[in-house]
């Protein structure tokens, strides 16, 4: 039987794992990267830590934690006054900053900052060993301030970078363990109140029921992948989204979609994205819940059938097709929804739109208008 990672997803290695993206062609690369220099003192850090500013645990991050030795180590070489490697981080549009690269460095300076160990075994500093940070006083006081006074040498990405230079440097300082896909990437990069809302979906049994994808095993963040698009693509078809003060135009690249609806489900300013956040979450559990009734194991797969992957256009539009049918009564329905439902998913002209160039405006709109007709058809009889 093939295991469990592999069957998840249809077309996951062109989606979900392929760091190659389309762009404007017309566009040299440098004038859309956003990237300068800027130091921090570890206090700076450490202050912006504290007040949520700095966002250094996100669940993609690799879980290994240092060893107590390399801790010493960097606290030793910065109390020495030598130079660490250089630190990349994303700012946010909030001025909020995700760390790219230098969590586990931070993480154990943060520690140190709050006598969460003492030093051991330094080698060089000897005469330190077993004292915390709130130990090193008086004749000591000298440390105290070098580690707090310590710059930190970094790089800052700022937006409106494009997702296809963000994760083509989060590959590059991230190459150490296993590849990540873009959507792990995504997890760091739009951190925030919209990718919560969107795993917490995926760990409800309403989800996990309705797709077949244990939350425990779903290492690789495909559900959430599955959910991102289907927002994003309901955002575009109801108009939500803009782009530099413009109503958003989808030119057929489904990355810069997804950036534009994360960041603007992101938002902590306004009270309609707050109120959206909310109603997509409800919307969607009301709509996993419906599904499996209707369409049993074989729902979001090609011809129904529970031995196919989930086919990701085909969960994006059915998602869509039971939500404009969310506020009608679908009692007694059921059979003719799956019946409805899989004329149309198995359709010449919907799986047209599941071919070549199948991520273009035209083949996207085509299917979704597919499934608006059908819903409309169904409210009307």
């Amino acid at each position: 039987m093939a295991d469990y990672a592999d069957v998840i997803l249809e077309n996951e290695k062109e989606d979900l794992d392929n760091l190659e993206y389309s762009g404007n062609e017309n566009i040299p690369v440098f004038a859309t990267v956003r990237v300068t220099k800027k130091d921090f003192s570890v206090f700076e850090l450490y202050r912006k830590f504290r007040k949520k500013q700095l966002i250094l645990d996100v669940d993609f991050q690799r879980k290994e934690v240092w060893e107590q030795k390399q801790k010493y180590e960097l606290i030793e070489s910065i109390l020495m006054g030598l130079p660490l490697p250089i630190f990349y981080f994303k700012q946010q549009d909030n001025a909020t900053y995700v760390v790219v690269d230098g969590k586990q460095r931070l993480s154990a300076l943060f520690e140190y900052l709050n006598d969460g160990f003492a030093l051991r075994g330094l080698k060089i500093l000897g005469f330190l060993n077993g004292r915390k940070f709130s130990d090193l006083t008086g004749e000591y006081g000298i440390y105290q301030s070098q580690l707090e006074d310590y710059q930190v040498y970094s790089h800052l990405i700022l937006p409106p970078t494009p997702d296809k230079i963000l994760f083509d440097i989060f590959d590059r300082v991230n190459r150490g363990g296993t590849k990540l896909n873009k959507q792990e990437i995504r997890n760091a990069l739009y951190h925030g109140k919209g990718l919560d809302m969107i795993n917490e979906i995926t760990e409800t049994e309403a989800f996990r029921k309705a797709t077949r994808i244990e939350p425990s095993r779903d290492k690789r963040m495909k559900g959430s992948y599955l959910l991102t698009r289907f927002f994003a693509f309901y955002l575009l078809f109801h108009e939500y989204l803009m782009k530099d003060g413009k109503p958003y135009k989808y030119n057929g690249d489904v990355d810069d979609l997804i950036q534009t609806a994360l960041t603007w489900l992101n938002r902590t300013d306004s009270r309609e994205v707050a109120l959206m956040r909310r109603k997509l979450k409800n919307l969607s559990i009301d709509c996993l819940e419906q599904v499996y009734p209707i369409f049993g194991e074989g729902a979001f797969r090609k011809e129904l059938k529970r031995s196919n992957p989930i086919n990701m256009n085909i969960f994006e539009t059915t998602m869509y097709f039971m939500a404009l049918m969310n506020d009608y009564d679908l009692t007694g329905m059921e059979k003719i929804i799956k019946e409805e439902v899989y004329e149309v998913i198995t359709s010449n002209q919907y799986l047209s739109c599941l071919s070549d160039s199948r991520e273009s405006y035209q083949k996207v709109s085509g299917r979704f208008k597919l499934m608006e007709k059908l819903a409309k058809e169904l409210q009307d009889d």
